[in-house]
């Protein structure tokens, strides 16, 4: 009865399997370092209508009358 990993005693086989090893570590590794902080994620749609719609923006600051 054949094992599970027979198809390793495939020199091929074996290259395929330490490339995409090699790879899976690069690809974590690359993920570690870029990708580990959380992206704060701002929610400016309002700000976005009224400048695609053309309103002027509301100031904070009160005109003098």
């Amino acid at each position: 009865m054949p094992g599970p990993f027979d198809f390793l005693k495939h020199p091929l086989a074996k290259d395929i399997s330490l490339i995409l090893l090699i790879k899976l570590v690069l690809l974590m590794g690359i993920r570690s370092v870029w990708f580990d902080a959380p992206v704060e994620v701002k929610d400016d749609g309002v700000r976005a209508g009224l400048h695609v719609l053309g309103a002027p923006p509301a100031s904070s600051e009160k005109t003098p009358k």
